[in-house]
This record gives C-alpha cells, structure tokens and sequence, in this order.
C-alpha cells in the first residue's frame, strides 16, 4: 500500500513538473468582439543569464464583422505596460479586463472612435503587449524590474514571434493580411514608458528599423534615468520643476518600487554578483512582508499599500520582532489613507546616500539600465510628462532632453499638459487621449512623419551622396563636415556626428 502511494505520488510529481509552458506553434483566441480577436501566445526568449525560457504575450488584431475586400492592417504597436506586481494584472490575464477595454477600444477601424478619422492607419491595427519575464507562463521567475536591455530584448521576441503566428492565421485567410505601407509604433506609460523607449533603442541598434517600418514612440511618465529619480525622492520637497507637490524631502511615494528595482539589479546585472537585499534594506523594512508579496504575485501595488497601511496603523509582528504603530510611523508615511510613503532613511541601510562600496555597485547598475543617454535616435519620440509626478518625476525627461539637447523640437518633443497631475492620474489620462477621445492621433501622424533613415535609404538619394559631400537626412548637400550632432549621409552611408 505504501509502495502504491509513493508511486502515486512520484508519478503525481512528474506530472506537475512537466507543466512547463510550451512554446506556441498558433494563435490561440481568448476573446472576440465585432471590432477586434484577441489572441494569446508564448514565445522563445531568453532570460539575463542566456539562458532558455517561454515568456507570454497577448495579440489583438482588427477584424470587423463584415471585412471589405480593401481592409488591411495598417499599424503595429508594440505596447509597454506598467508597473504591475500582481500576476492578474498582466495583459494576458484573464483577470485583466482593463487591457482587454484598452485595446478594445484603440482596434476599432476609426481612432478615436470615429472623431479623427484622418488617423483611422492608428486603430486598423494589430498589437502585440508582453506580459514580460516573472508575469504569464513565466510567473514563477522573477521579474527583472527596468532591467531596460534584457526587457527590450524579451518584447521583441514577442514581436517577431507574434507576427509569425499571425501569419499563419493571414495564409489560412483567418485575418487582415498588412497593407504594402504598414508602419509600427513603439509606446508605453510609466515602466511602459521606459521599456518603449528600450524597444526603440533596440530597433534601431540592431538594425531592425526597416524590417519594422518602424516610425517612432510615445513614451508617458517614463523612468529613463534611474539615479535623477532617486537623487528627486532624496532632495525635493516640493517644489520642483515649477509644479508645487506633497512631495516631502527623504520620502519614496510609491516604496515597493524600491526593491523591485534593486532585486531586479541582483538577478540581472553582473556587477551586482555577490550582493543580497540584506546588504541594502533595513531590517524593518523586510519584516514587513514585501519580499514574500512580490514573490507570489498575487499583490497589486494598491493592496500592498493597504498591507503596509495596516502595519502603520496597528504596529507589526514579525520574525520574532514587534514594532510598535510609533516605530511603524518611523518608516512610513500616510497622507491619506491606504496610501503609504517610504522613508529612505528607514527603508534603506546607512550609507545610500554616499555612492561608494556597495551602494556604487547599485547605482552603476541603475546607470546601465538607463536609456536617457548613450545613444543616438534616429525616429522621432513624443514624451509626455506632468511636471507635477511625485513617483516618475520629471527629471527623468530632462535627463532625456540634456543628452539630446541639439535634435530638441525635431526628432523628440514634450507634452507636459497633464501638469500638476500625480502619477496615477496622469497615467488614467494618457489612456484616455489614446483610447477614448482618439486625441493622441496627431501624435501618431507626426512620429509617422518623421524624417528618418528609413526614408532617404533609395538609390536616387545615394546617387546624390557621392565624392567628399555631405548630406543631411533631407538630402540638402551641406557645406563641409557638420559640427552639430545628428545622422548624416557621406559617401552613401550613415554617418553619426556626436
């Protein structure tokens, strides 16, 4: 009898362990409306060490009810999501009826819901939106949070994969094939925001730009540079950027970002070899319960908030410990209810702000997974930013704008109208101007515009490139070697000025 049971359960053990996600060989649909099919995959990629791993991702596409013999996709976007802690949140959830509202709503023959139909190429489209690694199939693995590289790597193997499935539904005659103009868009809000502009840096830099027709990104709220956000939570008070805030000196408005972004750094980035969370957090501030949270996924940010709001309010035991309210009040701050600051100097250990032993390892990771500066873009990029966001602050533009201060107003611009708002509001708003009020299709329109490479790459142009001659992007013959930085034509090729 013994015998059976352990075989029972050893076969029983075989079985679980070999529920391991599968690469998909099709589209599988999990939702129709008379607008759009939406349809689940999981695809190849590979994870900070190199090694393999199935990553998912959700796919709608335009199909009206009564498709006309001239319909065709006419756009790919490549959505961002935000910052997400809980597995039901991602976009492949079948919990997640926010995503399946948003795209609902954006793949719909005519932006805006027939307001703007001058920009009708923006919703006959096709949208390809990662749940990213840790989310998903892949939700037993951590998430390597604003690890920009890996990330941008990760969605675009979504990308290619997704478009392959796709194809196969066009050749079975199961969907718009693309018309011979499509173009793509990279855009996301917050983290989104971010990894857009990772995915456009990593289109471009491995030369995937014409394959993709690629045109350009709106990137919401985004942390390009990590250390201009913490340098804000140490120093504001308030008063930054011409927008007055609740901010307070010291204080992390949305503190479980905090070892996200450091736990993210330990799984993925060399340097940070050697490293354990221990060496950076409080012990305090571990007790709480925020590894265990974001290890189960099964917390969003707001209920970690009211877990953390609970803990202020009546004091915490844990590990042997007791904290009283009054040592709770030590590390967190409430400025109204459910919702909790960190304090840095309780939530970190000594020594955060002196940038040398281990703290210069971190920062040099959060360096790394920048993508303000380093590199050149060749497609335009309409930031949008509230001066007033106490959790993305504006910084984080300004570091994007400093590094690229001569192509300001031409190849990237700002929209800073959703100033005072908070983060959560702005966020609520880029949503709906991209949604509801189909406001954002001059957005679209002018990245569609852009005077980029891929459109001076003909041989009528390069048969003016030749001898010593330089050209810029529009094909005027310039007067000697340019000083100001940008993408130049000499001798037929793609020369960057720096």
């Amino acid at each position: 009898m013994k015998k059976c049971l352990f075989l029972a359960f050893f076969f029983c053990c075989l079985a679980v362990k070999a529920q391991v996600a599968e690469v998909s060989d099709s589209l599988v649909q999990v939702y129709k409306s008379s607008d759009a099919q939406f349809y689940t995959f999981n695809y190849p990629s590979k994870s900070a060490s190199g090694e393999d791993v199935v990553l998912s991702s959700l796919l709608i596409a335009w199909m009206p009810s009564k498709p006309a013999a001239t319909d065709s996709i006419e756009s790919l976007h490549i959505y961002s999501h935000y910052t997400i802690t809980a597995d039901k949140e991602c976009p492949t959830s079948n919990q997640n009826s926010q995503d399946r509202m948003l795209f609902g709503m954006l793949v719909k023959g005519k932006y805006g819901l027939g307001l703007n139909s001058n920009y009708n190429f923006v919703s006959r489209s096709v949208v390809i939106a990662p749940d990213y690694e840790g989310y998903g199939v892949s939700k037993d693995r951590s998430h390597p949070y604003l690890s920009q590289e890996l990330t941008a790597s990760q969605v675009m193997d979504a990308v290619e994969y997704g478009l392959e499935l796709y194809q196969k539904h066009i050749n079975d005659n199961r969907a718009l094939d693309f018309k011979s103009d499509w173009r793509s868009f990279s855009w996301g809000f917050s983290q989104g925001g971010a990894v857009a502009l990772a995915v456009h840096r990593y289109i471009e830099q491995n030369d995937l730009s014409d394959e993709l027709r690629f045109r350009g990104s709106i990137c919401g709220d985004g942390p390009y540079d990590l250390l201009a956000t913490m340098q804000y939570y140490m120093e504001d008070n308030g008063s930054s950027f011409d927008a007055e805030t609740s901010h307070q000196k010291g204080m992390c408005t949305m503190p479980m970002v905090m070892p996200m972004i450091v736990k993210g750094a330990l799984d993925s980035h060399p340097i940070m070899q050697g490293h354990t969370l221990e060496d950076y957090f409080s012990q305090q501030f571990l007790d709480t319960g925020i590894m265990d949270w974001l290890a189960s996924k099964q917390y969003s940010t707001g209920d970690i908030s009211k877990k953390w709001y609970q803990q202020l309010k009546n004091g915490l035991d844990a590990n042997g410990r007791h904290y009283t309210p009054v040592q709770m009040a030590e590390l967190f701050y409430s400025p109204s209810t459910n919702d909790v600051w960190g304090k840095l100097d309780k939530i970190f250990k000594p020594g955060y702000k002196n940038y040398s032993g281990k703290w210069a390892d971190l920062y040099q990771a959060m360096v790394d997974n920048g993508v303000a500066s380093g590199w050149q873009p060749q497609h335009r990029i309409q930031f949008l930013h509230s001066r007033g966001d106490t959790v993305v602050p504006f910084s984080n533009y300004l570091a994007f704008r400093d590094a690229h201060l001569d192509d300001e107003g031409e190849l990237f611009r700002l929209d800073d109208s959703f100033t005072p708002q908070d983060h959560s509001t702005a966020g609520t708003n880029f949503f709906i101007a991209l949604t509801v009020t189909g406001s954002y299709g001059e957005y679209f329109k002018w990245l569609d515009e852009s005077p980029t490479v891929t459109k001076v790459q003909s041989p009528d142009f390069f048969a003016h490139s030749e001898g010593d001659a330089w050209y810029d992007l529009s094909g005027r013959r310039l007067n000697g070697r340019p000083s100001a930085k940008g993408i130049y034509i000499f001798k037929g090729k793609k020369i960057a000025v720096k």
